[in-house]
């Protein structure tokens, strides 16, 4: 039963991923933009108002969104420091693309698969967004990550 459950999930996410009703998420502070696919709940924004987080309802993926200053020197050193950060912390990086404005990778760890990316602003600021799932639901997310990459923006930069 327990198993018929996690394939039912699974479908659901797959199908959501051309579905109309994909919620947009604006954050006014660090400029940038994102949809969050049906399924999981508005994201709770941080009191700081830097972004937020939300999750599944079957509670096997989370998506993370924030901004930030760059703390580092440039976008670039900010990317790898955060990439050094996950791969101290057990994460597997299996993919890493680094552009001048963009960056995305993606890595494992015990079950888990993560997918980050990274956007440059115009104004010393980062946006990020990050998505846990269970490795076992990584086709059925294949096309969220897409669209998740997709829609995530940084308008007026």
């Amino acid at each position: 039963m327990k198993h018929l459950l996690a394939a039912a999930a699974v479908l659901a996410i797959a199908s959501a991923a051309s579905a109309a009703d994909w919620l947009r998420y604006d954050n006014a502070r660090y400029a940038y933009s994102i949809e969050v696919p049906p399924g999981f709940g508005p994201v709770e924004e941080a009191q700081n108002g830097d972004g937020g987080v939300t999750r599944s309802a079957g509670g096997n993926a989370e998506l993370a969104v924030w901004g930030s200053m760059i703390i580092d020197d440039d976008f670039r050193t900010e990317v790898a420091s955060r990439i050094a950060g996950d791969m101290n912390n057990g994460w597997d990086i299996t993919y890493d693309v680094r552009r001048e404005t963009a960056a995305s990778w993606s890595g494992t760890r015990n079950g888990r698969i993560l997918y980050s990316r990274a956007l440059s602003g115009c104004d010393g600021t980062t946006a990020f967004f990050r998505l846990e799932m269970d490795a076992s639901a990584k086709e059925a997310y294949d096309p969220v990550v897409t669209r998740l990459v997709k829609t995530f923006t940084r308008p007026g930069c």
